[in-house]
């Protein structure tokens, strides 16, 4: 046992030192921003945050722009007149305020304008800047006294001393609207126009330094070496100094936060003022370095501190703190931690044995420990208290190790677990199994094997029905009193190594594994993995607080859940790291404790974690982010869009972009501004015009997409934190134009040439048309031509001369002179007409007519009585209108007559009818009352064609030829055979002879 004295002196040394209470020797975290991360400069003197949600620090170098993930830096080269960054502030209307030298600077997006104070160069620095609602800015300098900046532009502020306050060294501006303004030499209040001399402290005037008004309308006002002072609503002033625990009296900055407390920046740390209680931190509570200038609390509630020299530094907040060597512990890596029977805590250590928590005792090896690796501890109900090590077991009693049977001892065994039954008897588990130790003295082993719990117990709970359960690397094992039942993998745990265990409030039994987390329902094990990455399912410990939520501690921090939400959503968790105060993310076996406060520690490789539930005020939830679109690029490349575009936004953004339909693959990067949580930013996004809904949450900082058609697109991408509400989206408009062979002018240019091409191919297919309708004619005429010759040696065969010849030389013979004259005129007659008619493609249906009556004249003086004839002419008919082809009627008549007639051995009868058959038709009927077509034919089979039948033939070849010539349309029926009369006689045969009653034909003769 160590010296109780000593640990004592020791403490209260510590306490004296800091000039606070013990609690103070905790470790906080704080996230340090340095130039190593791309701040421009170590040294920060003010910091604001603006509309878009940027937080700005302004250091000795430039200034700097954070998102919550990178920097962008503005130095004298981006349009800094001077790299020393004095001040910063936000109006009402949206525009970021900056002061560099004697220069006022506003942001435009991604730009910075220079705005000169009328007094022009070489003008003294500003060293303040403040605003109101109505979106005034206020300008303190350092030799020129104030300024103001509203619509009418920048001018000296109205009713201001310049002469006698123009050293102004910070402004503050005030809930009630009216202005703070701090000197050199003291403190005036500027109302509208009118200005009052404030009395700080004595009458002697002070040099203030820093200035911040209370929840409640007080104020407070920090100086140069006279402390800090609080000027209540009535009046009353109040001093801190350095006799009251203040670090320093030079007061460098002040900050009121949302939670009413008051944080002082010294050069030798911070003090915060909260219930009239005075703490500090400094580099002995976890600050990298304690030399504060300026202070800020974004609007997320964070709270960040500008420091001389480490950077900026955001404080975690005080809901985790953490306990080290450094603030009197024997050791960083805490095993465990156990409470006697008096509340007090001792810890289980990996290398330093057992001590108390009050640093006033100390057990280890030395003092009779088996071993100095402590891995588990129990307080029984007799107040003894028992700590399993690498080495055995050991029993502690009022700080003495006391000895226990070698079977109990577990001697050379490393004992992992402790538990006390409802029988008072302990239970060890180790490598080798599990041992219930009876009475403190007699052991019963049940070692690891197929019948036994399996190898490295790590852990042990009792249920409600006295039975055990036991983590294992083997899997969980369950012992009823009687036999030990195993599950592993096959029966749903997430992994057979099983770490710890736990019973919720529910009755529900939750192991933690290296590969999950797994629960029992009753009958089955389910298993939920916390992330995706190996550390946050690496379970080391499982602790349930005082409202039934249950605490993981892995490889990867802290996850809380309440048992019956992340059954039905395995993301309904919160993860705890660094940014929440965690100074190390790892946590050891199942050193969780809960203490009858309800406080948590929880022990890491980092130093004891406390968690107290009762002081810490729960943060209201994070925001939402607040996302931005910062760039486009082509193909992965940084492009320049301004030919492809109407113009640039100020965040350099083209606006109106038309891409080319080449440059379809395009990468959007955003980003989303959260102060809080900036690993825990997720994304969505989707391109309208593409996607049909939002894609899956991915944590990636860009999104590409390739081979986008034609058409126009928004892009939409909206941020949250973890599970956490999402943003409002930020959207991007573009289009890609068409390819050339999808525009307009391509198509009209097509439509041109198929026009083109279409009327090619149609004159070319007209002149094929015509050349071959010419050839046609050619060929028609030729065989109308050669259809004429023809038709004319029909009707002058050598057998129709022949006999004419012969009637005439008969009639000159007889002497019959009279007739044979007639004969021999009208035979003449006839050939004359019939020449006449060859020389043309038609003639009159009277000329027609004449020659066929001169035709039957002839052939009736012939054959005399052997057939009679009559041509009869309808009234309405004229048939000097009417033509036909010359020479087309005659080879029916003589048919008629031939074949018809004069077969008969009676006289037979040729009528021709003239008549109308509509508006624009006559018809030709020639009938007889000869044998008949059928007779005719039979008779005629075995005999040669006669230049009758040619006739006929050469007759309708005729009309075909006119027919496709065009030159009109004459439709021949017949010959056809007429039906039988009553008495079974034949009637004859009759040809109709359809002929168009206009012109018919230019006649070529």
């Amino acid at each position: 046992m160590r010296s109780a004295a000593l640990f004592a002196h020791v403490a209260a040394l510590a306490v004296v030192l800091l000039g606070t209470d013990r609690a103070s020797a905790q470790q906080h975290a704080f996230k340090q921003l340095s130039p190593k991360d791309g701040l421009a400069q170590s040294q920060v003197r003010c910091m604001a945050q603006d509309a878009e949600g940027y937080l700005w620090f302004g250091t000795l170098g430039g200034a700097s722009r954070y998102d919550g993930h990178s920097f962008v830096n503005h130095a004298l080269q981006e349009g800094l007149p001077d790299a020393h960054i004095s001040a910063m502030a936000l109006d009402a209307h949206g525009t970021f305020w900056m002061a560099s030298g004697s220069t006022l600077i506003r942001t435009a997006g991604r730009r910075l304008v220079q705005v000169a104070l009328p007094t022009g160069p070489g003008s003294a620095r500003i060293l303040g800047l403040a605003t109101d609602p109505q979106g005034r800015l206020f300008v303190g300098t350092d030799g020129d006294g104030m300024y103001i900046r509203d619509a009418q532009g920048i001018r000296p502020l109205d009713g201001y001393p310049q002469d006698t306050a123009a050293f102004v060294r910070n402004v503050l501006t005030l809930s009630d609207g009216r202005l703070l303004i701090g000197l050199r030499n003291g403190l005036l209040l500027w109302d509208n126009g009118t200005c009052t001399t404030i009395q700080v402290g004595d009458e002697e005037p002070k040099a203030i330094s820093a200035l911040a008004e209370a929840n409640d309308g007080s104020w407070w006002v920090g100086t140069f070496l006279d402390g800090l002072f609080h000027i209540s609503t009535d009046g009353a002033v109040q001093v801190y100094d350095e006799s009251k625990g203040l670090l320093r009296d030079y007061v460098r900055s002040l900050l009121v936060d949302e939670r009413g407390r008051l944080w002082v920046g010294t050069k030798f740390g911070l003090n915060i003022l909260e219930g009239g209680r005075m703490r500090v931190f400094t580099v002995h509570q976890g600050m990298p370095n304690d030399n504060i200038w300026c202070s800020y609390q974004d609007r997320e509630g964070n709270l960040w501190f500008g420091t001389d020299g480490a950077g900026a530094l955001k404080y975690a907040g005080d809901r985790f703190v953490t306990f080290t060597v450094r603030d009197g512990l024997c050791s960083d890596l805490i095993m465990n931690v156990t409470a006697d029977d008096q509340g007090d805590l001792w810890l289980g250590t990996y290398d330093n044995g057992v001590c108390r928590m009050d640093g006033m005792a100390m057990v280890n090896s030395l003092d009779g420990l088996p071993n100095n690796t402590v891995w588990t501890g129990l307080c029984d109900r007799n107040g003894v208290l028992w700590f399993g090590t690498n080495e055995g077991l050991a029993r502690i009693e009022r700080g003495v190790v006391r000895p226990l049977p070698q079977a109990a001892a577990l001697a050379d065994q490393r004992v992992l677990s402790l538990f006390e039954d409802k029988e008072g008897n302990i239970w060890a588990g180790s490598r080798e199994g599990i041992t219930r130790i009876e009475h403190g003295e007699r052991a019963i082993r049940f070692p690891a094997g197929p019948e036994g719990p399996g190898r490295s117990v790590r852990a042990i709970v009792g249920d409600d029905r006295g039975h055990l359960w036991m983590a294992t690397e083997e899997g969980v094992s369950h012992y009823d009193g009687k036999s030990f039942t195993a599950y592993g993998t096959a029966d749903g745990l997430t992994d057979s190594n099983v770490l710890c265990l736990i019973l919720d409030a529910g009755g529900r039994l939750w192991a933690g594994s290296t590969n999950g987390l797994s629960y029992w329902d009753g009958t089955t094990w389910q298993g939920i993995r916390l992330a995706s990455d190996f550390g946050s399912n690496y379970i080391d410990l499982l602790i349930q607080d005082d409202q039934g939520r249950i605490w993981a501690g892995t490889n990867n921090g802290l996850f809380l859940f309440r048992p019956e939400n992340i059954i039905h959503n395995p993301d309904a968790h919160e993860h705890i790291t660094t940014n929440d105060g965690l100074l190390s993310l790892e946590f050891n076996l199942n050193a969780g404790f809960r203490d009858a406060q309800g406080r948590l520690f929880m022990g890491s490789t980092g130093g004891l974690v406390l968690h107290d539930a009762v002081r810490h005020v729960a943060r209201p939830p994070v925001p939402a982010p607040v996302v931005h679109i910062t760039g486009l690029r082509s193909y992965l490349q940084d492009t320049d869009w301004s030919g492809q575009s109407d113009s640039l936004t100020t965040n350099g953004l083209p606006s109106g972009l038309r891409l080319a339909y080449r440059r379809n693959y395009v990468t959007f990067d955003y980003t989303g501004i959260s102060m809080s949580a900036p690993e825990d930013v997720v994304y969505r996004y989707r391109l309208q015009g593409l996607d049909e809904d939002w894609l899956p949450a991915t944590d990636a900082q860009f999104a590409s997409y390739g081979n986008l058609p034609q058409g126009k697109y928004t892009f939409e991408v909206i941020a949250a934190v973890g599970d956490g509400p999402w943003s409002s989206p930020a959207s991007f408009q573009f289009s890609i134009a068409p390819p050339f062979w999808l525009r307009w002018w391509f198509f009209a240019l097509c439509g041109l040439m198929l026009a083109i091409l279409l009327f090619a191919i149609q004159r070319y297919r007209a002149i094929r048309r015509e050349r071959r309708e010419r050839t046609r004619q050619l060929m028609l005429r030729s065989r109308m031509l050669q259809l004429e010759q023809q038709a004319l040696n029909a009707n002058m065969n050598r057998h129709f001369v022949f006999n004419a010849l012969n009637s005439i030389q008969y009639h000159i013979n007889k002497q019959d002179r009279a007739t044979a004259s007639r004969y021999l005129s009208s035979f003449a007659k006839l050939i004359r007409k019939n020449l006449d008619a060859s020389q043309s493609d038609t003639t009159t249906l009277a000329e027609e007519l004449e020659r066929l009556e001169l035709y039957l004249t002839l052939e009736h003086m012939r054959f005399k009585d052997r057939f009679v004839y009559t041509i009869t002419v309808a009234p309405d008919v004229d048939t000097t209108q009417v033509r036909l082809p010359a020479m087309m009627l005659q080879p029916y008549v003589e048919n008629s007559i031939w074949h018809g007639i004069l077969p008969m051995d009676r006289q037979g009868r040729v009528d021709i009818t003239v008549e109308h058959i509509g508006p624009e038709r006559v018809v030709v009927r020639i009938e007889d009352d000869g044998i008949g077509l059928e007779r005719s034919l039979r008779e005629k089979e075995h005999g040669e064609a006669d230049h009758i039948s040619r006739g006929i033939e050469i007759t309708k070849g005729r009309a075909d030829v006119l027919r496709k010539l065009e030159l009109t349309d004459i439709r021949i029926t017949g010959p056809e055979q007429k039906p039988p009369n009553g008495q079974g006689g034949v009637q004859g045969t009759r040809v109709a002879v359809e002929l168009p009653s206009g012109t018919v034909g230019k006649s070529t003769g």
